[in-house]
């Protein structure tokens, strides 16, 4: 008798041999067959001290958690590199938005000083900017 756990079982060999090319799902004898479908649905339970996993319904939507608390098992190697790479997103976010921030500014500034100048307001009243930027071309030439 086919029990309902092998017919699962089944389920996802036939799954993954689908994905496959035919010529290749067609290549494996029974054997490899049986040791690809333990390698597929062959899970061993995580020893964790706290695993909690619920859902509830807010304002008509589905919603859920997941408390995970258990020993780190990750190599020295593995963590050292997800700490390098959480440290070059924070650096790369950190120069992004220093980048964004300083060329907002110099838009904001720029904008605001040519405004004034429209106006007739001088905010540089004894420097020569004004002159510069706006005089005309033949006078900015001369000598």
């Amino acid at each position: 008798m086919i029990s309902a756990n092998d017919s699962k079982e089944e389920a996802i060999l036939a799954r993954f041999l689908n994905k496959l090319p035919i010529e290749v799902a067609d290549s494996f004898d029974a054997t490899q067959r049986q040791a690809i479908m333990t390698a597929l649905t062959s899970t061993s339970a995580p020893s964790r001290r706290v695993d909690v996993r619920k859902s509830f319904s807010l304002l008509g939507r589905k919603y859920y958690f997941v408390i995970l608390l258990g020993k780190d098992r990750r190599t020295r190697k593995r963590v050292r590199v997800a700490q390098l790479q959480a440290q070059d997103k924070g650096l790369r976010r950190y120069l992004s938005m220093g980048l964004a921030g300083s060329l907002l500014s110099i838009v904001v500034l720029s904008t605001a000083y040519l405004v004034t100048s429209a106006v007739g307001v001088n905010l540089f009243p004894h420097s020569h900017a004004d002159n510069v930027l706006f005089a005309p071309q033949a006078e900015a030439n001369k000598p």
